[in-house]
C-alpha cells in the first residue's frame, strides 16, 4: 500500500513537472490559451486626437495610432489633403513606431498647394483604417 502511494506521488510530481515545463514554452502556452479561452483579435486603432486645423499655409493633423496585439514594428501613415472638387493638393507619409497597447500620438504638418483645402484623409499603408475630416459646411445633397 505504501509503495503504491509513493509511486502515485512520483507519477503526479512527474506529470506536474512536465506540465509546468510545457507551460513555460510560449508556443505551447499560446495553443493552450487559444484552446480554452476567448482571446480578442489583434487590431490597430487610428483616430484623431484633435480636429485638423490650419496653420498658415499648412494643415496640422493630430492623430494617434494604438497597436492592440498586431505585433507591427513600424507603420506608415499617409496624409492627403484634397480640394472641394476632389483634386489632391498634397500627400505626405509619416513613419509611426507603434507601442504594444499604448497610443502613439503624431502631429503631422502637411503643406497645401492652394487655399481650397476641403478634406483631410489619414490612412495606414497595408491596413483598412482610414480617417476623414471635412472643413467647412457639409456638401448639400
Amino acid at each position: 500500500m505504501r509503495k503504491r502511494l509513493i509511486r502515485s506521488a512520483l507519477v503526479f510530481a512527474l506529470a506536474a513537472g512536465l506540465c509546468a515545463g510545457a507551460w513555460s514554452l510560449p508556443s505551447v502556452r499560446t495553443v493552450l490559451l487559444d484552446s480554452f479561452t476567448r482571446r480578442q483579435a489583434a487590431y490597430i486603432e487610428l483616430y484623431f486626437t484633435e480636429n485638423p486645423r490650419f496653420d498658415g499655409a499648412s494643415v496640422l493633423v493630430p492623430f494617434a495610432v494604438n497597436d492592440h496585439g498586431s505585433g507591427s514594428r513600424s507603420l506608415v501613415a499617409t496624409l492627403t489633403v484634397e480640394a472641394a472638387d476632389g483634386k489632391v493638393l498634397a500627400t505626405e507619409t509619416y513613419p509611426v513606431e507603434p507601442h504594444q497597447g499604448a497610443a502613439v500620438p503624431v502631429t503631422a504638418r502637411i503643406r497645401a498647394k492652394g487655399t481650397d483645402v476641403a478634406l483631410v484623409r489619414v490612412s495606414l499603408t497595408g491596413h483598412p483604417q482610414t480617417l476623414h475630416f471635412r472643413f467647412g459646411k457639409p456638401p448639400e445633397l
